[in-house]
């Protein structure tokens, strides 16, 4: 055992390599903080099995999001629907986002996160594969409610449990990194669609029924809830959390305001990533051929985007790095309105991506930390999943003013989005200050 080579030899490989993967993370996370009198203040010994448990959640979460849009030119002519019935698919599985934020906020924080998220993701696989039992449009409907309910109910208890198991100094990153699965979800989904589609289409939503198996891998790797567990063994009955807890009180301020952040995020984000794909073919000239790799140009920007507003959220703070990608993304946006060269502007999405999701990362953290421990779950989860209102609405009103005044003009609203919503970070409070957490204060 005195040195690798022995070390490989005395136990399975793959052990030896995730021993050495974790040793040169924690050489930039430390495995362990001490703690200073407040326990968010350390770190839990589970804290990578958690992080890995909830990206690979959320990598989920996203692609599942992802295959409708993907899929909605088969689903057209297969269900011989128009635009605006498909629109409705996409619609159903956000209104069931939002219904499954609260239900699954409410299992989390009554019955455990681990449980949440485990139940989340089988409900998720079953959706899924239901794919196969539907073949009317009216069934279609009624199957995206239903798996949408799944797809909001995982955002919530990830964060949570990040939180959890994360010491404040090394939250903002580790919740950033969980989140940009987002990236990788979607494009995986567009390059499993690409393989499937002339296919077996079917074949791209049974796909996400692979959640039923990870599902219980997440069961293993997380641990159950330490305060709830604590509570079982003292004999202690907890009190439970109902739907009107996160508007009691002083709360019900917090709640509301983390909320129209949640819809001016999602709606400058689905504002810009739904409409610059068509702007940049039809107002810059950029063929439909090359604008086939644009796509993956944002999501690469986007995944390298997340990583730096986590970390910058750990060093200056949760509001200050959402400000600063709000703006980021509104100079950004705004570059597409002034720059007419089309391959400057097929690579500055990259750019855009960056920003886009960066505050998307950080919330994970900043929601945890605004909202007290016993409603983190079902406040972060309520809050992000109600943003969804933005979602539905931006591409809509954008789209109006396109068609109008031109898309340009559609995309300096979206400038200004980004800008009211980094002056609505004002109406909260900064929950993470360094020089206080490195002084003990």
């Amino acid at each position: 055992m005195g040195n690798a080579s022995a070390g490989v030899g005395t136990q399975p490989l793959v052990v030896y390599l995730n021993k050495s993967i974790v040793a040169r993370m924690n050489k930039y996370w430390p495995s362990h903080l001490p703690a200073r009198g407040n326990r968010d203040m350390s770190s839990s010994p589970y804290r990578w099995r958690v992080l890995w448990a909830a990206f690979l959640a959320y990598l989920f979460d996203s692609y599942d999001l992802m295959v409708l849009a993907i899929a909605m030119p088969v689903l057209l002519k297969v269900l011989s629907i128009g635009l605006p019935e498909g629109g409705l698919l996409g619609s159903a599985t956000a209104l069931g986002a939002m219904a499954g934020s609260v239900l699954f906020g409410l299992v989390a924080e009554n019955y455990g996160r681990r449980f949440a998220l485990v139940l989340a993701l089988l409900w998720l696989g079953v959706g899924m594969a239901a794919v196969y039992l539907v073949d009317t449009w009216s069934q279609w409907l009624v199957l995206r409610l239903l798996t949408g309910i799944a797809i909001g109910g995982v955002w919530g208890p990830c964060a949570a449990l990040i939180a959890d198991h994360w010491s404040p100094e090394y939250r903002g990153r580790a919740a950033s990194f969980v989140f940009s699965s987002f990236a990788i979800g979607a494009v995986v989904a567009s390059l499993v669609g690409r393989l499937v589609l002339d296919v077996q289409w079917q074949w791209l939503f049974v796909a996400g029924a692979v959640s039923i198996p990870m599902a219980l891998l997440v069961r293993r790797l997380v641990p159950p809830d330490p305060k709830r567990a604590a509570a079982v063994d003292a004999d202690v009955e907890k009190s439970p959390v109902g739907i009107g807890a996160i508007f009691e009180g002083d709360l019900a301020k917090t709640t509301v305001a983390a909320t129209l952040v949640s819809i001016v995020n999602l709606a400058g984000y689905w504002g810009a990533a739904f409409w610059i794909p068509t702007f940049l073919t039809t107002e810059r000239g950029l063929s439909l051929t090359t604008m086939l790799g644009f796509s993956f140009v944002m999501y690469v920007g986007m995944f390298v985007g997340f990583q730096f507003f986590g970390m910058l959220a750990d060093l200056i703070g949760r509001r200050r790095s959402m400000m600063i990608s709000f703006v980021v993304c509104a100079i950004a946006i705004g570059v597409y309105i002034v720059v007419r060269s089309p391959m400057f502007l097929f690579w500055w999405g990259s750019v855009v991506g960056f920003g886009l999701c960066g505050a998307g990362g950080v919330l994970g953290a900043y929601y945890a930390e605004l909202f007290p421990e016993r409603v983190r779950a079902y406040a972060g989860g309520f809050c992000w999943n109600m943003g969804r209102i933005g979602a539905m609405v931006a591409p809509l009103t954008i789209g109006w003013i396109g068609k109008s005044y031109g898309l340009q003009s559609g995309l300096a609203v979206t400038c200004a989005i980004y800008l009211l919503g980094a002056a609505m970070l004002l109406l909260l409070p900064e929950t993470f200050r360094r020089k206080d957490r490195q002084t003990g204060s």
